[in-house]
């Protein structure tokens, strides 16, 4: 039943509003939206004392002449659901003092510094034509920030001051902390409702019921079993979303995929099954499907990291254990999600173990590189805090906090940390201790879900040495903090890291010196992303006998302990790219038509062997005939 307030002499008048308020931002009449599809359950929208507890806390802030509210929470966490359903309780009738109110959802999410203002101005003066209007504002914090680090606040309490007019913004935690918590005239007008991560047990119920809406829409059959481990698998493996949201549009992102195979390919196919959900998360976060598919509900991170690194199994326990800690929420609040230091020597695997930590954590799968030998001069902070007001590209503001503001689960690799000015850890300590960081142009970001981690090649004989000599890691880690307290600047001679600042890193990972056994592992990986490049690129798969990749690692292992450990690991792919590849290519002009013609290449070691690992290589190129019931035996 149509409410009171669109009676005919109203309806075209309230049209027009919506037209002109489209074409400033996305705006959906919620009010209208709940009329038409009264069940709450047709929207997923299930029995949930999180929906349930804010919904009440809502209405009762509503109540209150000239009190509005702020919707906080990370995103996917159910913010949009929580406004829908306070739309289809009130189209109910549960909410009597609302019973005349038009609910009305705007999004401000991509609104800049320069257009807030007059955005806020437009969306206020359409709305002042109306009557009895609960305007949602999803983005609100985009509205608030101006240009130059001003703000619209003032501005937005003068236009919610006025009678008819509910106001519920919906914002980030961070931005809720930066923007409101420290402003008391905001906090008269404003009640905050914290809105929670889902348990594991409620986000099976509401991507069970998504399931149920997703088989309708596709066609397509989805099993209980297959939604409850799309639930475990995507809370065990993605790290830097929120349930319910990550595990619903995992399952929405294979019906489509289904649907367009169907539709687009011609493939019948009508189900959803494990494997897509394990492709799917594979796909997305990086992991290989085999470590996916064999992990259960309560596995650690250590069968991926290892993947990234041969011969740390200690520092990978470590590293495992910290992200676990995080993934449970046990991790310090109000601090980074963690400070790690990678200790050791050179091509050991720090910088592919963070890598690996951003593969899994962060959202754009990326490690943020800051090579700390770039910021020797006390003023080379600007690089990361950006420049003082009046200088060029001040406008810009800081490297870091621009990050962090990009993405709040960000992996940050500080490399040979004992190479920078003093001057540039000192915003670290507060960011380290309080979570939170500003730049030069007063923008402020949290660090509350970001991993920092510091790499040192500082006093690395003596952490080989002790490696050796069996010292357990805990007195290694307390050597490598004495070592670090006594580095100096090379033109300052200050200390590098004053004591406030060491104290303030969380886990020390001391990595070891590669033995030949690691080499020969790392010598193995290597081939065999070699022969994937191959196939991808030249479309020849390359099959390498397992005593090629003992040749190359003996060999490395050699160079690397007559350089004293200087070279590391990355001498394995010189030697790959060096002597297998370089052979493939010699035999490829001296055989043109038979390279060609081959789609398999076997590598082969020969039963003497030279000082030249090259010219122990047997070379042999084999057709797409002659390989027909071959199987292929990668290292």
């Amino acid at each position: 039943m149509e409410r009171s307030f669109v009676q005919n002499s109203n309806v075209d008048q309230t049209n027009d509003v919506l037209q002109h308020l489209a074409g400033l931002l996305p705006v959906v009449d919620l009010t209208s939206w709940a009329n038409s599809n009264p069940g709450p359950l047709e929207h997923g929208i299930v029995d949930d004392d999180r929906i349930r507890f804010a919904v009440d806390k809502i209405l009762r802030t509503l109540y209150m002449p000239g009190k509005h509210v702020l919707i906080t929470g990370n995103k996917g966490v159910g913010k949009t659901t929580l406004i829908r359903s306070l739309a289809l309780n009130n189209s109910q009738g549960e909410s009597p003092f609302l019973s005349n109110e038009r609910f009305l959802w705007l999004d401000c999410n991509n609104v800049g510094p320069e257009d807030s203002r007059a955005c806020l101005e437009s969306i206020f003066a359409s709305i002042s034509k109306m009557q009895g209007i609960v305007l949602c504002l999803d983005g609100i914090g985009s509205l608030l920030r101006r240009s130059q680090g001003g703000s619209n606040k003032p501005l937005l309490r003068s236009m919610i001051s006025r009678p008819n007019l509910r106001v519920i913004g919906v914002m980030s935690s961070w931005e809720f902390n930066d923007l409101i918590s420290s402003d008391a005239q905001m906090l008269d007008y404003f009640t905050r409702v914290e809105l929670d991560e889902p348990s594991e047990e409620i986000a099976n119920t509401i991507t069970e019921r998504q399931a149920e809406i997703l088989q309708n829409t596709y066609q397509i059959s989805i099993d209980a079993s297959v939604a409850e481990r799309a639930v475990a698998l995507t809370s065990t493996f993605i790290l830097n979303e929120c349930h319910p949201a990550k595990s619903v549009n995992l399952l929405q992102q294979i019906c489509a995929n289904i649907d367009f195979d169907r539709t687009q390919r011609n493939l019948n196919r009508d189900e959803i099954n494990l494997s897509d959900i394990v492709a799917a998360i594979s796909e997305k976060t990086g992991i290989p499907e085999e470590t996916i598919s064999g992990e259960s509900q309560t596995t650690g991170f250590e069968d991926p990291l290892l993947d990234a690194v041969v011969g740390q199994d200690e520092s990978v326990r470590l590293v495992a254990n910290e992200l676990s800690l995080i993934k449970s929420g046990l991790n310090e609040p109000g601090k980074p999600a963690s400070v790690m230091l990678f200790a050791g020597m050179t091509g050991v695997g720090k910088t592919e173990l963070a890598k690996r930590i951003a593969e899994l954590y962060s959202t754009s799968r990326l490690v943020q590189v800051y090579a700390m030998g770039n910021y020797t001069e006390p003023h080379s902070v600007s690089g990361i805090m950006g420049v003082p007001p009046g200088y060029v590209g001040h406008e810009e503001g800081g490297r870091l906090v621009n990050e962090l503001n990009s993405d709040p689960y960000s992996v940050f690799l500080l490399d040979e940390a004992e190479k920078c000015h003093p001057n540039i850890w000192k915003p670290f300590l507060n960011l380290f201790d309080e979570g939170w960081i500003v730049d030069q142009r007063g923008q402020k970001a949290y660090a509350d879900r970001a991993i920092f981690i510091l790499t040192t090649n500082a006093g690395d004989k003596q952490i080989s040495q002790m490696s050796k000599n069996g010292t357990p890691a805990e007195e290694i880690a307390e050597r490598v903090k004495q070592i670090l307290s006594k580095v100096r600047h090379e033109r300052s001679s200050q200390p590098v890291f004053p004591a406030q600042f060491l104290s303030r890193i969380k886990r020390i990972m001391v990595f070891n010196s590669l033995d030949e056994e690691s080499m020969i592992g790392i010598a193995g990986r290597r081939l065999n992303h070699m022969s994937k490049q191959w196939s991808i690129k030249r479309q020849k798969t390359i099959e390498c006998h397992p005593d090629v990749a003992r040749l190359i690692g003996k060999k490395g292992h050699d160079l690397n302990e007559t350089s004293n450990g200087r070279e590391g690991g990355r001498i394995i792919s010189r030697l790959v790219s060096d002597i297998v590849e370089s052979k493939i290519q010699e035999k490829a002009q001296n055989d043109p038509d038979d390279y060609q013609k081959a789609s398999v290449i076997k590598v082969n070691s020969l039963d003497y062997l030279t000082d030249d690992i090259a010219d122990s290589l047997s070379i042999e190129f084999i057709t797409a005939e002659e390989s027909t019931g071959i199987e292929l035996n990668h290292v």
